[in-house]
Formats: C-alpha cells, sequence, structure tokens
C-alpha cells in the first residue's frame, strides 16, 4: 500500500522508513492536534496501526473522537503537575500551549489566546496503561513544555522503540533541547537524526533502529503526498475549483436529464448514448437551420447586387447617348430652329402673363396717384391697367394648354 505523508516536516516518512516491517504497529502522540492536518500518525493508521491520541484542546480531542475509530483519545495535558493546569487555546492553529510566557508571546503577535482549566496526568501513567505491548513510537510535541512531559516519565519502566520530540521554540529554528536532552538519554535513548524541527530517539533495546535514520525523505523512500498535506497547499486550492466544477457539471447533468427525461435524477450510464444522439440530432437541425437562412440572406445579397449592376449600365448607358446628340453636328446647326419653335411662344407667354397681372385702382383726387398690384414677379411699372380683353385672354389660355 502507497504511503501518504501528511506530516508538517516528514517525520511520518522517516518513522515509516524505520518501522514499515512492523505489522499493524502501536503508537503514542502527545500533542496529536488535528486527525489529519500536519498528523503524523494518519499515515499509520491508513497502514492499520492504532494508537493513543493526547490532547488537552477540546475542539481537536472531539475531531480525534470522531475521525480515528478504533484509537484511544485522551483530553488531557501531560506533566508533573497532577490534577488541572491553565492552558492557553490559540484557534485554528497548532499554537495552543500550557506555557504562559509562549502564550503571552503569541498574544503581543496578535494571536487570539482563549485561557482555560484542563486536566493534566504523568506521561508515566499514559505508558504504564499500555506496558503489555509494544509501544513502536511515541511523539511528544507540547509547544515549549517538553521538558515537563520528559520529567513525568518515571518511574514507569516503559521504553517506546523510537522517540520524537520537537526541539525548537516554537515558530523559530532557536535549539530548546538542552535540558531535557540529558534525561531523556538517562532514560535509555540514543540521538539518531534530526529534521531541522524534531530530534529522533532510538531506544539502546532497538538499537539496531538506528540505522535507517540519517539522510532526509527521499526517492527510495517511496512515498507520495497526501492532499491534505500543507506541501499540497496551492494544489488543493486548484482541486477545490476542480470540485466546483464537478458539482456545477453534476447540477448541469441533473438539469438537463430532468428536462429530456422529466425526472432530476443523474443520467445513467445506458442512457448516455441515447441523450448524446438526441442531443446530437437537436445540434444538426439548429446547423441546417443556420444554414438554410445564411444561404437565403446570400441570396438576396447577390439579387441586389445584380440589380445594381443592371442600373448601372443603363444609367452608363443613357448618359453616353445624351452626351453623343449633345456633341452631333445635327444638335448643333438645328439650334436656331429650336429656338425659332420655343422662343417666340415664351416671349408672347410672358407677354400675357405681365397684361393679366395688372389691375386698375382708383385714382386719388388730390394727389391723382395710382397704384399698381402686380399679378406677377415680371409685371412692370408703367404698364397698362385696364383689363384684357375676351379675346386676348383666350389667346393667352391657348398659349399655356400647348406648352
Amino acid at each position: 500500500m502507497t504511503f501518504f505523508s501528511n506530516a508538517q516536516n516528514f517525520e511520518d516518512v522517516i518513522l515509516w522508513r524505520a518501522l514499515k516491517h512492523v505489522e499493524r504497529g502501536f503508537f503514542i502522540d502527545i500533542g496529536a492536534q488535528d486527525p489529519v492536518i500536519d498528523s503524523v500518525s494518519i499515515a499509520f493508521h491508513h497502514q492499520g496501526w492504532r494508537g493513543v491520541h493526547v490532547e488537552p484542546t477540546p475542539h481537536y480531542a472531539e475531531k480525534l473522537r470522531l475521525y480515528r475509530q478504533g484509537d484511544v483519545v485522551i483530553q488531557a495535558a501531560i506533566g508533573t503537575r497532577e490534577g488541572t493546569i491553565p492552558f492557553w487555546e490559540i484557534p485554528g492553529t497548532g499554537l495552543s500551549t500550557g506555557d504562559p510566557a509562549i502564550a503571552a508571546e503569541h498574544a503581543r503577535n496578535n494571536h487570539e489566546c482563549l485561557q482555560i482549566e484542563v486536566p493534566c496526568m504523568p506521561l508515566s501513567q499514559v505508558l504504564d496503561a499500555y506496558a503489555d505491548r509494544p509501544i513502536h513510537w511515541l511523539k511528544i510535541d507540547v509547544e515549549g513544555r517538553e521538558d515537563d512531559v520528559i520529567d513525568s516519565w518515571r518511574p514507569s519502566p516503559v521504553r517506546p522503540w523510537i522517540v520524537v520530540v520537537e526541539s525548537t521554540k516554537p515558530n523559530t529554528q532557536e535549539p530548546s533541547y538542552a535540558n531535557w536532552e540529558p534525561k531523556l538519554i538517562a532514560l535509555g535513548y540514543e540521538f539518531a537524526y534530526f529534521d531541522g524541527v524534531n530530534r529522533f530517539y532510538v531506544s539502546q533495546e532497538h538499537i539496531e533502529l538506528k540505522a535507517p535514520f540519517g539522510p532526509g525523505p527521499n526517492f527510495f523512500d517511496f512515498f507520495q503526498l497526501d492532499e491534505h498535506s500543507h506541501f499540497n497547499f496551492e494544489l488543493a486550492k486548484k482541486l477545490s475549483v476542480v470540485d466546483a466544477a464537478k458539482a456545477k457539471t453534476a447540477a448541469l447533468d441533473a438539469a438537463l436529464h430532468s428536462h429530456m427525461f422529466g425526472s432530476s435524477r443523474a443520467i445513467t450510464h445506458a442512457e448516455l448514448p441515447e441523450v448524446l444522439h438526441q442531443l446530437e440530432g437537436g445540434v444538426v437541425q439548429l446547423i441546417k437551420r443556420d444554414t438554410a437562412n445564411v444561404a437565403l440572406l446570400r441570396q438576396k445579397e447577390a439579387d441586389i447586387k445584380a440589380i445594381l449592376r443592371q442600373k448601372e449600365v443603363e444609367i452608363k448607358y443613357a448618359l453616353d447617348a445624351l452626351h453623343a446628340v449633345h456633341s452631333s453636328f445635327s444638335w448643333r446647326i438645328t439650334a436656331p430652329l429650336r429656338w425659332i419653335a420655343s422662343g417666340p411662344r415664351q416671349m408672347l407667354r410672358d407677354t400675357m402673363s405681365r397684361l393679366l397681372s395688372l389691375k386698375g385702382s382708383s385714382q386719388s383726387s388730390s394727389s391723382k396717384a395710382r397704384s399698381v398690384k402686380p399679378m406677377s414677379p415680371t409685371a412692370e411699372p408703367g404698364s397698362p391697367t385696364r383689363p384684357l380683353s375676351l379675346p386676348a385672354r383666350q389667346i393667352f389660355n391657348d398659349l399655356n394648354d400647348h406648352e
């Protein structure tokens, strides 16, 4: 079975390298925190191992009970002081601690710190409870209280095969093992490996396990990153987008099936060919309809262009013909005849128009002045004011009728 790493610093990979020969092993995790995120034990759980999780934070203790069926969860702190101790919970982090100085430092860094009281018990009590079986690894990660946890080990004679202890101050690379390492060595352990955060120790009773330690996690450990590993953070974000797209696709699938089959259930594999066939038929019909519309519009466009080209030819022919007439010798020599035909008639018409436009008016006795109201823009001062006789008026009308 493939080994998937979730641990924050590949602690699980190093432990698995030394202990992969053990089937259905057993562990104790002091400061277990989340059952999945940054968990050292979850990969072993998937390999059939079982163990004990010691976690004082109520939220994470409950999550461990929910997600780690078959494991034991102890909701308590570990140390030399029995009863209860103050504990500072820092929600949403792995920084919760029973050390007041470290809690104050986190508060200065704008972390929310909630002080609660939690039960406390010695490590010896936990170890003695499982003295009848081998404990293959013990991890201690208690955010600055590692020294107090190791002090509470005695007088238990139980010696886990491998012990992993966080050996730097929280969120720093500053070493913090000077006080407690001599105590651990006095319990019968030898230093084996440092991964930059944790120090690994092997029991002298199982000194052969020291050999696999040395190089860091590498290709020959044959592991993969779990999807929840913080090293896959960017990938996890992309996977969330993929999951959202899958959910949207499923919703569209249900809507399509409901539209076509009158049901909201998902399309089965057996129905898929028929659904695709119907969709293909609908698409073909849409393409045919749109193709026919495009062809009709193109034909109309061609017809209009043909008509415009014909009209352009006709106009050009007419203009050419008119130009040829105006340029001909006959047109030039017949100009006097055209004038004779139209000139006198126009002159007579203008004269008659002036005569008809004149009106007589009464003459003032004092000034003998007369006013003339023109009937046409062509009337001139001094024109006769006497009304035309009936024969003259008839001649004028005949001229207008023949124009």
